[in-house]
């Protein structure tokens, strides 16, 4: 039991920095990106209201559509491995589908080879495109792990990183010198938030998972036929935590560090109670969410419940899709998949978020199929709206760096329990 734990858990790490060791081969990439853009002869879409898409997504506008057809959206959470083939097929999928400027949120660990690629390709496009660095956990154990750690934040904030992003290892992977896992609000790591608050980047997270990957996986799990797809996914037994101790693990680190600013990716961690993200973002003036990956989580709710906390929260969510670009230029939209995804796939994936948020249908089918077998019921959204969450706070966020005001939370401010 304990050797299948053991490599269960060795699975897991090697699948979390999979991406990250992908970039080994990619050093040559950074001579082939100046290439591949140069010799782009449409012009780079920018920030400003009148860049227009392509005309390959205007020509595939739906009668439906409440955005404007001129106007590019944000893609303010992708993940694109920087070879040419994984450029390539990420931005030929966000010209057919709108997307003008976009974030990656995996740039790498600093100073890696797929860092300087990603520092390259963000070079290229010319303002088009912001980046999240990685944390690298496996010198956790070695007492100068956080002075090198703050080292490396320094030197991103000089490089134009916007941010870090830390995966759900921390949490669910990482461990100590005994092999216990270290807890996602450890005390030794306070240093590292801290830093990000005084250097002005931004801690994008991801803590845990869906609740339904911490329960048993058997075909009444709701999440059985994606679990099936990934099962390295499931975090139930063992050592694991369970999906509210992550939360609280979460909330404690929001209530010690309120001068930093996070972006709780995947919809705050946590779309199966959109009363606790309501509750949250009211409690964390630094707090922003985005939603990623998660449409068919926050579709369950009722739609009016959910088109209200949209409105009232509507200078503090982002628009994410998840979207993620391959080495080889395979892509995986929101989730795993039992085929290869075709790019007329992504332009239905994305078209699935635009009908959710735009429309008021009843019952659609939500973006990402291996998630749930459930249908969604629309928000339709005021097109003001629409703009800050496809457009302005991003912009504002993660391209302008207009942060909101450091604050001193009052002691009856803490995150919700």
């Amino acid at each position: 039991m304990v050797v299948r734990e053991q490599r269960a858990n060795a699975t897991k790490v090697e699948r979390w920095r999979r991406t990250a060791l992908a970039g080994i081969i990619v050093l040559s990439t950074c001579l082939i990106l100046a290439f591949l853009f140069s010799c782009q002869r449409k012009p780079t879409p920018s920030l400003q209201a009148d860049s227009a898409p392509s005309s390959s997504a205007s020509s595939s506008a739906q009668s439906w559509r409440v955005w404007p057809e001129n106007e590019p959206i944000i893609d303010s959470h992708v993940h694109i491995v920087p070879t040419e083939q994984g450029i390539t097929r990420a931005l030929e999928v966000f010209e057919q589908v709108g997307i003008g400027p976009f974030v990656v949120k995996s740039a790498g660990f600093v100073g890696s080879p797929k860092y300087k690629a990603t520092l390259a390709l963000s070079q290229a496009l010319r303002g088009r495109m912001r980046a999240f660095a990685n944390i690298d956990w496996r010198g956790v154990n070695q007492p100068d792990f956080i002075d090198q750690q703050v080292a490396l934040l320094e030197q991103a904030k000089r490089d134009g990183i916007v941010g870090i992003k830390i995966f759900k290892a921390l949490g669910l992977a990482v461990r100590d010198s005994q092999g216990r896992l270290i807890a996602a609000d450890a005390p030794l790591l306070a240093p590292i938030f801290d830093a990000c608050g005084k250097l002005g980047l931004i801690v994008a997270w991801h803590i845990g998972d869906p609740v339904a990957f911490f329960d048993p996986v058997t075909p009444d799990n709701e999440r059985y036929d994606e679990l099936k797809l990934a099962p390295d996914w499931s975090f139930y037994g063992g050592d694991y935590p369970r999906h509210a101790e992550l939360i609280a693990a979460q909330d404690r680190v929001l209530r010690r560090h309120p001068h930093t600013v996070f972006l709780l990716i995947h919809f705050g961690n946590y779309p199966e109670n959109i009363d606790y993200v309501d509750r949250l973002l009211d409690a964390c003036p630094n707090v922003f969410v985005d939603t990623s990956a998660r449409v068919p989580e926050i579709g369950r709710h009722p739609a009016a419940k959910v088109r209200a906390l949209f409105i009232k929260h509507q200078d503090r969510i982002l628009f994410g899709s998840d979207f993620i670009a391959g080495p080889t230029g395979g892509m995986q939209l929101g989730s795993v998949s039992d085929r290869e995804p075709t790019v007329a796939d992504a332009r239905e994936f994305y078209e699935r978020h635009w009908r959710y948020f735009e429309t008021s249908m009843p019952q659609i089918d939500h973006p990402t199929p291996s998630q749930g077998k459930w249908k969604v019921d629309a928000i339709g959204l005021p097109l003001d709206v629409l703009r800050k969450l496809y457009v302005t706070n991003a912009r504002k966020l993660l391209f302008s760096g207009e942060f909101p005001s450091p604050y001193r939370p009052s002691p009856s401010s803490d995150p919700p329990k």
